[in-house]
């Protein structure tokens, strides 16, 4: 399944990028394009990675464009968005925990 996703979802990107550096607006299509076609992973296992990679940057057009793509190539349903968001939010918190304990041990623990 051949996706030309850099056009569908980086429209923001290649719009500027295509004008101002045309070779580097091809050089990244071909990233993408590399980057998401199934290999040793999957391509919607992939997609399910970007999904918690964008979630965790809050980019909202990447999330919209992820979710999309994952509701229509993918046939992804809400309850599985939902548990990859989930387990990005859980990391994301397990890895303030630890900040928090440097934190707490540097500043407030040894005082």
């Amino acid at each position: 399944m051949k996706h030309h996703m850099a056009a569908k979802i980086h429209t923001h990107t290649g719009f500027w990028l295509a004008k101002a550096w045309p070779e580097g607006a091809e050089a990244f299509g071909k990233l993408h394009e590399k980057a998401f076609s199934a290999g040793a992973v999957d391509s919607k296992t992939k997609a399910l990675i970007q999904l918690a990679c964008v979630s965790l940057l809050r980019c909202k057009h990447c999330l919209n464009g992820t979710v999309a793509r994952l509701k229509n190539d993918f046939k992804a349903t809400d309850q599985e968005i939902a548990e990859v968001m989930m387990v990005a939010s859980f990391a994301a918190a397990g890895t303030n925990m630890a900040w928090a304990q440097e934190v707490f041990d540097e500043q407030i623990g040894s005082k």
